[in-house]
């Protein structure tokens, strides 16, 4: 399987179909949006409170362990910046459409004034039930969107992956651990 073949197929898993122009213009902004991370971020595409709780599911998905959470590498603000630039107004009307019966839902369960774990034992509730409806769309989106912009930061690729700039010989067959125990950053 060719690097090409390995980026369509990590693409579609992760839900997201990244054309050149997308991909570049995350590239090029995740560096500058991470080093941003720690500020108070002004978001360009949702409110304040919806900002915050987009921040508050990303950290529940991704939270600090012995890496970095969601928010500590701008995959928040990231989010923020492709609705706002990237992303079609038939898509972002779509989304704040599902957006906003998550945030119904979220709110209904209070969400925001749980502790760390019952916030994750509700976002599992929400995932493993009807696997249907504007408020299961949303998070999946909110998920995949998460997972996509946390591994394409220059921090976690750089520390907690294998990152190699000028990528040398190729060697299909690889046990994990003679890389070091780390997946290769793409």
């Amino acid at each position: 399987m060719d690097r090409r073949q390995i980026l369509k197929y990590a693409a579609m898993l992760t839900g997201t179909a990244l054309c050149a122009p997308v991909t570049a213009t995350m590239l090029s902004d995740l560096s500058r949006l991470s080093d941003n991370a720690s500020a108070s971020p002004n978001p360009t595409f949702f409110s304040a409170d919806d900002f915050q709780l987009l921040t508050q599911i990303m950290d529940t998905i991704l939270p600090e362990t012995d890496s970095p959470s969601a928010s500590d590498v701008g995959a928040n603000t990231m989010m923020d910046h492709m609705f706002a630039v990237v992303f079609e107004p038939e898509y972002q009307q779509k989304f704040n459409v599902q957006y906003k019966a998550l945030r119904q839902f979220l709110e209904s369960n209070n969400f925001s004034r749980l502790k760390p774990d019952q916030r994750g034992n509700v976002l599992r509730q929400l995932e493993l039930g009807e696997k249907q409806g504007d408020t299961f769309w949303a998070y999946t989106d909110i998920k995949q969107q998460t997972v996509a912009y946390y591994l394409l930061s220059e921090q976690i690729a750089e520390h907690y992956l294998n990152y190699l700039p000028v990528p040398g010989e190729y060697k299909p067959c690889v046990s994990l651990a003679t890389l070091g125990g780390k997946a290769w950053a793409i």
